[in-house]
């Protein structure tokens, strides 16, 4: 999973395996280790409600979606899903995305289960 952030934004990047796993509900979670024995975690999961939510505590990015939408979206041709939540006077926009494969990085760039480009989703 990829993490991007602009302005107050941020954007969630899984291929294949990733959307799988979490349209059959299991959390989806990376870690960046630093010296000094710091860490900054992001997870993604399924909801335990219906609603969209986002938190950050602890070092931790914490982005549940509703699970019915995961699924939803995992069988579909959709690129996306998308929320708006209320944060500090204004709002954060999240997306969740499927991650196309790359045409023009390096090999070692190359994730083997990302999603194909298709002339739908170019």
């Amino acid at each position: 999973m990829k993490l991007r952030f602009r302005h107050n934004s941020l954007r969630l990047r899984l291929n294949r395996k990733e959307v799988e796993a979490l349209a059959a509900g299991v959390a989806i979670e990376e870690n960046v280790l630093f010296p000094g024995e710091s860490r900054f975690s992001y997870i993604l999961e399924p909801a335990a409600r219906v609603e969209p939510e986002a938190s950050f505590r602890n070092g931790t990015i914490r982005v549940c979606a509703p699970p019915a939408e995961l699924k939803d979206w995992a069988g579909s041709d959709a690129i996306g899903i998308y929320f708006d939540l209320p944060a500090e006077g204004g709002h954060l926009k999240i997306a969740i995305e499927k991650d196309l494969e790359c045409v023009d990085r390096s090999i070692e760039e190359h994730d083997p289960d990302a999603f194909p480009r298709t002339g739908k989703n170019c």
